[in-house]
């Protein structure tokens, strides 16, 4: 029997919402249990209030030598009966080393996702999506606990917003006459600049979106300057909710949307995890990767052209080589994404 189970996944926002059907199913599987999940600070904030989770512990994500030894010993003295490591970073793998290490009075039972690493490379350095089948990272982070029940596992995600921040959001709706499931969220940012739509495609989809009658928020983190470029731009046009809340009261706000329409960012994740539907916009990446969006409304849309770089990057890092710059997302036309748009409600 499990008393005590240690997740590790340290980063990022995104991430770290798709791992939520992790701890739900822990705890279906292990009610008795007590499940600790290790997170990074900055990020994990977005898993509070989560009922399946009794406790969070959150590291520096830049940390010293001797803060993650200390760490080391801290979990030690913890005795935890099973390590899951959903990161698989040197930096998890450096703690389960310790964890484990010979000569320990007890040692914990350790079970490891697999990353598909060295799949997605080879999707990248040789173009052929059969080096890649197509599997959700939900799936991926719950294979290993998939095995040991021998079944397949709900992969839903899910957030809880609490309270306070709950009134912080329907506040904020009531003070700019937002309705629920009366407006759309535009995500114009991402966290590489090679995942962002172009500007001028935003602009142009937005005041299309503002002609068909349809209430507009502007959704992203602080310090992003598309929001802050589209806002200025279109004025009262648009409502400018970046940056003013934190990502578990956006999810909340993204709660009342009916739709999101955002590049290929944790806007998607925080969306869904509160049952709203995403346009996801795809350039540099692929579904392959496993962060497409999985709701029956959700899309992932990308370029109808075959070109033969994409995909070039794991996550947007890097530069575009491609002779016409970022052509894997200036070729998905704003017409692509207004035919998933549904008609604004009567």
């Amino acid at each position: 029997m499990l008393h005590r189970i240690l997740v590790i996944r340290f980063s990022s926002l995104g991430d770290l919402v798709l791992t939520t059907p992790l701890y739900r199913e822990l705890r279906q599987a292990f009610p008795d249990a007590e499940i600790t999940l290790l997170t990074s600070e900055g990020c994990g904030e977005v898993l509070a209030n989560n009922p399946h989770l009794d406790h969070i512990l959150f590291h520096p994500r830049h940390e010293r030598f001797s803060e993650l030894q200390a760490l080391a010993a801290q979990l030690n003295a913890a005795a935890f009966d099973l390590v899951y490591d959903a990161h698989r970073s040197l930096r998890s793998r450096w703690l389960v080393a310790r964890l484990t290490a010979f000569g320990l009075k007890s040692r914990p039972t350790v079970w490891v996702i697999n990353k598909r690493g060295w799949q997605r490379l080879a999707l990248i350095k040789f173009r052929s999506k059969r080096m890649l089948p197509v599997r959700s990272q939900r799936e991926q982070w719950l294979l290993p606990l998939e095995q040991q029940l021998g079944r397949s596992l709900p992969q839903h995600t899910e957030l809880f917003p609490e309270s306070k921040s709950i009134v912080r959001v329907r506040t904020f709706m009531s003070a700019h006459h937002l309705e629920p499931k009366r407006f759309l969220a535009i995500g114009p940012s991402a966290s590489q600049p090679l995942k962002c739509w172009p500007l001028e495609h935003f602009r142009t989809l937005i005041a299309e979106l503002f002609q068909r009658g349809w209430p507009l928020v502007l959704v992203g983190g602080p310090d992003e300057p598309e929001p802050e470029l589209l806002a200025e731009e279109f004025g009262d046009d648009v409502i400018n909710a970046a940056g003013i809340f934190t990502p578990l009261e956006s999810a909340e706000l993204l709660r009342y949307a009916v739709r999101v329409i955002c590049n290929d960012t944790s806007i998607a994740h925080l969306a869904e995890a509160m049952h709203t539907p995403a346009l996801a916009l795809f350039g540099p990446t692929v579904r392959e990767f496993g962060y497409a969006p999985l709701l029956p409304a959700s899309h992932l849309l990308e370029t109808e052209l075959d070109l033969p770089c994409r995909p070039c990057s794991k996550d947007g890092r890097g530069l575009c080589r491609n002779a016409t710059t970022l052509q894997c997302l200036t070729s998905l036309s704003p017409e692509q994404v207004l035919r998933h748009v549904p008609d604004f409600p009567d």
